[in-house]
């Protein structure tokens, strides 16, 4: 791992525990409905995005990849729904479940050459995914100031959203292979 890869994952990190802190406060102002799909994009986007990048790490151990995929979305999901229903929680469950196994599977899959492209890509999902719900959530706050009525623009958080996915893929490569071999 190289620290552009931390950084990444911190930075996805701090966005989702900004959507769950706005899921909480949202958690009355919404729609049960609305609750479920908050619950279920974020697991998505986070079981996607974490079981792609240990699937990429621990390539021979599709089984370890899977279960750590799954439990972060099972986490985020089951936390977020958690606020809204039973119903949205189990959506949050099951949503992770099944992204943390499709991302596992997509990361032992991808070959060494592309791995740079592929965690780029599950970040930018996972990053658009936090964006939009953030976006809606912040239709329900009340007391409009100056930082809400930035991020409540479209223009700003579309120009914000490319050049921070620009700003990261500069940040590449994010997994160093080292050469094992010998040198003649």
């Amino acid at each position: 791992m190289t620290t552009g890869l931390i950084i990444l994952i911190a930075f996805l990190l701090t966005c989702s525990v900004g959507v769950i802190n706005f899921s909480f406060y949202t958690r009355r102002k919404v729609t049960t409905m609305h609750g479920m799909i908050f619950s279920m994009s974020m697991a998505m986007g986070v079981g996607l995005f974490t079981g792609t990048i240990i699937g990429l790490l621990y390539r021979d151990e599709l089984l370890l990849a899977t279960v750590i995929g799954m439990a972060t979305g099972v986490l985020v999901g089951g936390v977020i729904g958690s606020f809204y229903s039973l119903l949205a929680m189990m959506e949050g469950i099951l949503s992770g479940v099944m992204a943390g196994m499709m991302g596992a599977m997509l990361g032992v899959m991808i070959k060494i050459s592309d791995w740079d492209k592929g965690i780029m890509v599950m970040f930018t999902i996972a990053l658009a995914i936090c964006c939009l719900n953030i976006y809606e959530m912040l239709s329900y706050v009340h007391h409009r100031n100056f930082i809400v009525r930035i991020f409540r623009n479209p223009l700003f958080i579309g120009i914000g959203f490319v050049l921070v996915c620009l700003l990261f893929y500069t940040q590449s490569p994010f997994i160093v292979i080292k050469n094992s071999g010998f040198h003649h």
